[in-house]
């Protein structure tokens, strides 16, 4: 089997398995209780919090601990939300981003969402057209499909100026690229375990000091009361352990970038169109094919022992077009319908991408459109 779908989720390093596998031990007693087990469990917990906090240059006790990447962008959201009137978005968001976002509008925030025709990031211009000191802004860093890199150190640098708060969904772009909260700008950010090799059910929302945060469940005190409930402090081991190892995430991404280019070039070649522009990470191609279905296409390669998706796992059972590239590119709608995500991660090497492409080539080969 040949995997290809890693902003899906990422395979769990070796290392990442051994610290929860360890930790199992202890891990299971209630992190909230004071007595030696609890106690026990609380310092598994803080070591998570305080990994990823020396990974994203956070100070550990902005760190709301979620359980996943979804909580995390909805808790984001809403954070920034909180007493604003006015909501700005893009079309091509997350539906933890995008379903956020319209459930606030359903409350009587006014909803304002940019459309990133043919691929590319609003610019810092449009974006700072709709910006004021009762605006809230959500907005990814790197889109989840084609890998399109939003320039979110400007929007930052527009949000401050005119009072606008940001929220931004980071799950995409921890590992990839070099994450600096400090440097950043933003008011709250969220992150999630399995993109980088951590189990599912396991993520964080960075929330700026002093920023009042709505919380999206009701119950007890827990995340100094940003998140109630008893959290998993096994996953939470897998994500901190996974953090550890996220340089090395980092130092393969130009390795990476070349078999991106590779696959891409090829099936470009066989008549795939691209989806997405530059500047886009080096993980992730997003492609269509003319004639045929996507869903079709992601069985055949199946069979072939090649995995690759239709798009964002959360939407792809739907076996309905992307939303994400149907919203770039509104006048080509057989884009969306035949559109293919190829991501690579740390393990993907040179025969994997050989074998993909020979998969490839027999099953396009089978129809000519």
């Amino acid at each position: 089997m040949i995997y290809l779908d890693h902003h899906a989720a990422a395979p769990m390093p070796e290392a990442v398995r051994r610290a929860m596998h360890e930790a199992a031990s202890v891990a299971w007693a209630n992190p909230s209780s004071t007595h030696a087990a609890g106690r026990a469990s609380r310092q598994l917990l803080e070591g998570a919090r305080e990994a990823l906090a020396a990974e994203i240059g956070a100070k550990p006790a902005d760190l709301v601990l979620t359980g996943g990447g979804t909580e995390a962008c909805n808790l984001g959201v809403r954070a920034v939300a909180h007493g604003r009137t006015r909501l700005l978005s893009t079309s091509v968001e997350h539906p933890a981003v995008g379903r956020s976002v319209e459930r606030l509008g359903r409350e009587g925030c006014d909803i304002v969402l940019l459309d990133p025709r043919k691929g590319t990031a609003p610019s810092p211009e449009e974006l700072g057209a709709h910006l004021g000191a009762s605006t809230a802004v959500a907005i990814q860093w790197i889109n989840h499909e084609t890998g399109t890199t939003f320039p979110i150190p400007q929007y930052a640098a527009l949000c401050r100026e005119r009072g606008a708060r940001l929220f931004v969904d980071a799950t995409q772009a921890l590992g990839k690229v070099p994450v600096d909260l400090a440097a950043l700008g933003a008011d709250a950010v969220a992150f999630a375990a399995q993109k980088i090799g951590g189990p599912a059910g396991a993520g964080a929302c960075w929330v700026r000091r002093g920023l009042d945060v709505d919380p999206v469940l009701d119950g007890g005190s827990q995340e100094r009361g940003r998140r109630p409930g008893t959290p998993d402090t096994l996953s939470m081991v897998g994500f901190g352990a996974a953090c550890e190892l996220l340089q090395e995430r980092l130092a393969a991404q130009p390795r990476l970038t070349a078999l991106r280019d590779r696959v891409e070039a090829a099936l470009l070649e066989q008549g795939a169109v691209l989806n997405g522009v530059p500047p886009r990470v080096g993980t992730v191609t997003n492609l269509s094919f003319e004639g045929w279905e996507g869903a079709l296409l992601v069985a055949a390669l199946d069979l072939e022992g090649v995995c690759v998706s239709t798009g964002a796992a959360c939407s792809s059972g739907l076996q309905e077009p992307s939303a994400v590239i149907r919203a770039m590119y509104p006048d080509e709608q057989w884009r969306a319908g035949s559109a293919l995500r190829i991501s690579l991660g740390i393990e993907t090497c040179d025969a994997d991408i050989e074998t993909c492409l020979r998969g490839f080539r027999r099953v396009l080969a089978r129809k000519s459109p």
